[in-house]
């Protein structure tokens, strides 16, 4: 069974993409902390689910900014909150591209 190595959700045999996350799926899970960033992450964003938090993670890539999601890892799919994460010094520059982005009037958004 196919993996979404973003939110970890099992998909059925024949599905190549997430749909909630947008990103292709692996044969195998990594463990957690496997691939460990380098740099300290910090929260610069608590999402109410997993698509609001995948929305705000591709916005924040757009800008050149890794973002991470991480939640309570205790359900198999998760439930609000959810972090999104970016490295330290990448903290303040994604607090404002997220504020301006939930401040846009929803005709200026490219979604």
């Amino acid at each position: 069974m196919p993996f979404c190595p973003q939110c970890r959700y099992e998909y059925h045999e024949g599905v190549q993409r997430c749909p909630d996350c947008d990103v292709a799926l692996v044969d195998e899970l990594p463990l957690w902390g496997q691939h460990a960033p380098s740099q300290a992450l910090v929260t610069v964003y608590v999402a109410k689910d997993m698509t609001e938090a995948s929305v705000i993670k591709s916005f924040l890539e757009e800008f050149q900014i890794e973002a991470l999601i991480a939640y309570d890892l205790g359900s198999a799919y998760p439930v609000g909150p959810i972090d999104v994460r970016v490295a330290e010094e990448h903290a303040d520059e994604a607090r404002e591209l997220i504020a301006e982005f939930l401040q846009a009037p929803p005709e200026d958004l490219d979604l």
